[in-house]
């Protein structure tokens, strides 16, 4: 039977016989050989092309490399990678197994050792010549600041209806592994939306979502190199939230005009107009008093003198009326004015203070009459002696003045004031301890009256840097009269 000892050609087998052949002719064929398979001819692999570092830790370095040119005419089993330390350059095998991947991670390492690494391909012919990464590799952590990996589908902004479920997702990479926050402002997310983070990617859901889901949600990832942020938009088409707060003015016996900021959030749809409301304040039924109002004021008429009635306001979109915006106080067409606002000092000494406000918002129904209150906190022991002061006037009680005294705080109320009340109210509290004054500036604005026939009298004070002197003694009492004369005092 035949036998084969050097075989190429196309990769098929074959089967083969012998005869011989002599000057009488052919002899019987031999038997018939095995079966043989022609190839070429086979070597170990070329080496790995390209070897680089992707990765490094205190204790591993991570390896990619690149498949040979040349396979040696047989398909390639696997990789051997192999490493030394720099100093030593004595090469052993790190894996006790071939690798199939084209990547792989050596650990173990010691931290911030210096090596070296090479890979070779293995066929059936063996193992070929190697490839070596150009440089020495340190075993330390690789740092890089976080980065965010959206792709060409992401939206910025995602639009919902109420009662549906809205669902963020964001993948991320960074060494260390960055630490994933996610934020919506003046709102606290653990307590509606279900928060999962990874080692690299993060999702946020939010299950049966109404008008408060919507709004801007921040994502950040963070680590010791940096930080990045992304934003997502989120709108759910729902009904409006409330109007901003109401506010009232022109308060009159008859009618009052409410006024109102449109919704933060609109239930993404523009709002198309508002619905105002009144209920009295011993009821508790609500009485349309505007269905279509288009503007963010209206004026409310033909109210019940004297008596309270609360007001609320809804706007209305395409997806209907959302949430009301009440007043938490009834308002009185006739009742007294409300506080003064924005109490300011605008100066101070050791012993005094002056102060500024502006009017009420609304004047109850009827002018206000200037009244003016002081009010003081007083302790001591025994109770002190309390007396007010107007310059250097003592003041008592009069229709117009009034002075309310307890054991913890004195009040000095002047009524109907004119610009006459103007100047320093002195408090003074004196016992046997000893004796404190207090000083507070009053200024009296408003128009003059007519001058004609009204009789004046005058005094002079003197200024340097150390302050304002005793007033001189109050001139005679002169009459204002055209044409003005000469004054001689």
């Amino acid at each position: 039977m035949p036998e084969p000892t050097h075989v190429t050609g196309d990769s098929n087998e074959y089967e083969f016989q012998v005869m011989a052949e002599n000057a009488a002719g052919v002899g019987p064929p031999s038997a018939v050989s095995r079966l043989i398979k022609c190839r070429e001819p086979v070597n170990p692999p070329s080496a790995p092309t390209v070897v680089k570092v992707t990765d490094t830790s205190k204790t591993s370095v991570s390896l990619e490399w690149t498949t040979p040119v040349f396979d040696g005419g047989m398909e390639i089993i696997g990789y051997i990678i192999e490493m030394c330390k720099a100093d030593l350059g004595e090469w052993h095998k790190v894996n006790a197994e071939t690798c199939i991947a084209t990547k792989y991670t050596v650990i173990d390492l010691e931290a911030g050792e210096h090596y070296k690494f090479r890979v070779s391909a293995v066929n059936g012919a063996g193992k070929g010549e190697s490839c070596e990464v150009p440089a020495t590799i340190q075993a330390t952590d690789r740092l890089s600041s976080p980065e965010i990996d959206i792709d060409a589908n992401f939206k910025q902004t995602h639009i919902v209806r109420a009662g549906a479920t809205i669902r963020l997702f964001i993948a991320f990479l960074g060494k260390p592994v960055p630490t994933a926050t996610w934020s919506k402002a003046d709102s606290d997310l653990s307590l509606r939306a279900d928060i999962h983070i990874t080692d690299s990617f993060s999702t946020l859901t939010v299950e049966n979502c109404n008008r408060n889901d919507a709004g801007k949600y921040v994502f950040t990832v963070e680590n010791v190199s940096g930080s990045k942020s992304i934003a997502f938009t989120v709108k759910v088409l729902d009904t409006p939230g409330p109007p901003g707060p109401i506010t009232f003015k022109d308060v009159t016996r008859g009618s009052i005009t409410l006024m109102w900021d449109a919704p933060v959030l609109d239930g993404g749809a523009r709002i198309h107009h508002y619905i105002v409301e009144k209920r009295e304040a011993s009821r508790r039924s609500w009485q349309v008093v505007s269905s279509k109002c288009t503007r963010q004021i209206f004026k409310v008429t033909d109210l019940a003198e004297g008596v309270p009635f609360y007001y609320r306001v809804s706007a209305e979109n395409e997806y209907g009326v959302g949430e009301p915006c009440e007043l938490t106080e009834p308002v009185v067409a006739t009742e007294e004015p409300a506080p003064p606002k924005r109490l300011d000092i605008i100066d101070t000494t050791k012993s005094s203070a002056v102060l500024a406000w502006l009017k009420p918002d609304h004047d109850g129904g009827s002018r206000v009459t200037g009244t003016f209150t002081i009010d003081i906190p007083i302790s001591g022991r025994p109770a002190p002696k309390v007396t007010w002061k107007l310059e250097e006037m003592r003041l008592k009680e009069t229709d117009r003045v009034t002075i309310k005294t307890t054991k913890d705080r004195t009040t000095l109320i002047v009524k109907d004031s004119m610009r006459g009340d103007s100047g320093k109210y002195y408090l003074t509290l004196e016992n046997t301890a000893g004796v404190k004054t207090f000083a507070v500036t009053v200024v009296v604005i408003g128009r003059p009256g007519a001058v004609t026939g009204l009789e004046y009298q005058f005094r002079v004070y003197a200024l340097n840097a150390a302050g304002v002197s005793k007033a001189s003694e109050a001139s005679r009492p002169l009459v204002a009269q055209n044409p003005v004369g000469k004054c001689i005092f």
